[in-house]
């Protein structure tokens, strides 16, 4: 049986799910990176790409720390 999009998102789910805490951690902490990276690291704060990156993995995963 072919893997749909839905499918592969539910996966993803449940393993974001069964992450621990510092591997959600490490995501969020490259997603800022690559954040902080395309603006050159010029003219921005730390928290904010911190909280823009944490929201960017909730939107793609689900929310961050929910149980399945």
């Amino acid at each position: 049986m072919p893997v749909t999009k839905k499918t592969a998102k539910k996966r993803a789910v449940k393993s974001l799910t069964t992450t621990n805490p510092e591997e959600l951690k490490r995501m969020i902490a490259e997603a800022a990176y690559y954040m902080a990276e395309q603006r050159g690291f010029e003219g921005g704060c730390d928290l904010h790409d911190w909280l823009q990156a944490e929201a960017k993995i909730e939107r793609i995963y689900g929310k961050v720390g929910k149980s399945s």
